[in-house]
């Protein structure tokens, strides 16, 4: 969604933003809360899916990426502050695994998008989000019986869901304003230099 700007910006910019990214998943994925139903939410999803639609497909998959290597090399990032290479073949594997997938749709859903709504945008979250969660439930559900129907499972992960892509997309519209904000500022001087 900013890829263009951060090119068109100083070099150090890009390199700057893909650094913060990647300590925001580093640092932020770890993080849960849990609903009065004692269902835990946690920020990876979102992280996973906002950096690559921030940064653009390439950058923010790769970001995805170092995230899940070093999570796997032994820092506690995952769910639950937990890590290993044990994570991605375990019941939980799944939802790692389609983190780069999801980071990739994410991405290159809004480079190509042709309508610049937050609407879309919102979808795209919400989309990518779902793809993880869909992933991840049939990993586990192939690994361990659950009674649960996916439909009761989708009813009790839903609301979480809902609000993380909230919280997504309310960031999209601050950078949004921040990135306008900007440019004007930058259009002025401009404009007063000559």
């Amino acid at each position: 969604m900013f890829e263009k700007q951060l090119k068109a910006g100083p070099s150090w910019a890009s390199t700057a933003a893909f650094f913060a990214a990647l300590a925001s998943l580093l640092v932020l994925s770890p993080l849960m809360w849990t609903t009065s139903e004692g269902v835990p939410i946690t920020l990876q999803s979102l992280l996973v899916v906002l950096i690559p639609a921030i940064l653009g497909w390439k950058s923010g998959t790769a970001a995805v990426i170092i995230y899940l290597i070093a999570g796997g090399f032994g820092a506690p990032v995952f769910a639950y502050g937990t890590f290993g290479w044990e994570r991605f073949t375990g019941s939980t594997g799944g939802f790692l695994l389609a983190f780069p997938l999801a980071a990739m749709l994410s991405g290159w859903a809004m480079e190509m998008r042709t309508r610049s709504t937050m609407i879309v945008a919102t979808l795209i979250l919400f989309a990518s989000q779902l793809l993880i969660l869909a992933l991840g439930l049939l990993w586990q559900r192939a690994i361990v019986p659950i009674e649960e129907t996916v439909y009761d499972t989708l009813l009790r992960l839903g609301p979480g869901l809902l609000v993380k892509t909230a919280f997504g997309s309310l960031t999209l519209v601050l950078l949004s304003r921040a990135a306008a904000s900007l440019a004007k500022i930058k259009h002025r001087n401009n404009h007063e230099a000559d």
